[in-house]
């Protein structure tokens, strides 16, 4: 017998976190059964340290690495074929949870059927050890409909001081730590062009599109940590975005945007790789061919 909320935990060469990861589902109240690790780190070694950290009643699923949507797309076969579930959790190897998060999200399904998916606030802690805050949820910038997140790098303090409603509704959220209504994910898979960022954008899109609202819980707080993104992922994955969901005239803005974050990094590391990286991308987005 499953319990209502199952979890879907990708993992990739990251021993040292996961472990705490399953401790912190578990005092949640996912029971041990109901967690699934998808490791994509193509090392020999990684069942036996994954075995070291985390308990034997975990089940571990070995895949290739094709990114993150395929290894959330493969748990999500892997486990619904293993028990019917109300709610599907899927999170990174790094997260930690808050006493009573994944209550509060549960909660947000109870209070409004409209919602198809919901996510916590996420924090994160800066290299001198502030948190700040990560994301709150997503939006679409109004011209270039290109993904930002709420609050990021907001001052947790100033953020929990707003005193929001229960539930908010988002765009989008991040992919690091979100609840979905099991069934949908049946019907809605990870777009796996992306291979890594804003496939979870594309996801909540079609999500909205369909009727599904996604929303953000104030009250439920998530810690991650994030090495930013791969130039060239950044151009080419908006060019898709785009290009996948009937936006192609707003491509014309990628290279201002995605220069943006590109031109910082090479200034400081004196180099114009992360500027060809951008311009590489871009015109890998323009150019592959779309699957969906």
């Amino acid at each position: 017998m499953t319990g209502r909320t199952g979890a879907v935990v990708v993992h990739h060469r990251s021993y040292d976190t996961i472990g705490a990861v399953v401790s912190d589902l578990m005092s949640e109240g996912v029971a041990k059964a109901d967690i699934l690790i998808v490791d994509n780190s193509e090392e020999q070694t990684s069942e036996q340290q994954l075995r070291d950290v985390v308990p034997p009643e975990i089940t571990l699923l070995f895949v290739a690495n094709q990114g993150y949507g395929a290894a959330v797309n493969q748990g999500v076969r892997a486990i619904q074929a293993r028990g019917s579930y109300e709610f599907l959790l899927v999170a990174t190897h790094e997260v930690r949870i808050a006493a009573g998060s994944l209550t509060d999200l549960e909660a947000a399904f109870d209070a409004d059927p409209a919602m198809g998916a919901v996510g916590p606030t996420l924090l994160t802690t800066t290299d001198d050890g502030r948190d700040e805050v990560w994301s709150t949820g997503g939006k679409l910038t109004r011209w270039a409909r290109i993904p930002r997140h709420h609050d990021h790098r907001a001052a947790p303090d100033v953020v929990f001081a707003r005193r929001e409603s229960a539930v908010v509704r988002r765009v989008w959220l991040d992919g690091a730590f979100v609840l979905y209504r099991a069934p949908l994910l049946a019907g809605f898979r990870i777009d796996e062009s992306f291979f890594m960022y804003v496939e979870e954008v594309d996801l909540h899109l079609r999500l909205e599109r369909a009727g599904h609202a996604i929303g953000w819980v104030p009250a439920a707080r998530v810690h991650q940590s994030s090495g930013g993104t791969p130039m060239f992922y950044l151009g080419r994955n908006l060019v898709l975005l785009l290009r996948l969901n009937g936006q192609r005239l707003r491509i014309a803005f990628v290279p201002f945007v995605a220069l943006r974050a590109a031109l910082p990094q090479s200034i400081r590391r004196r180099t114009v790789r992360p500027v060809l990286d951008v311009v590489r991308g871009i015109s890998r987005g323009l150019t592959e061919r779309l699957a969906r």
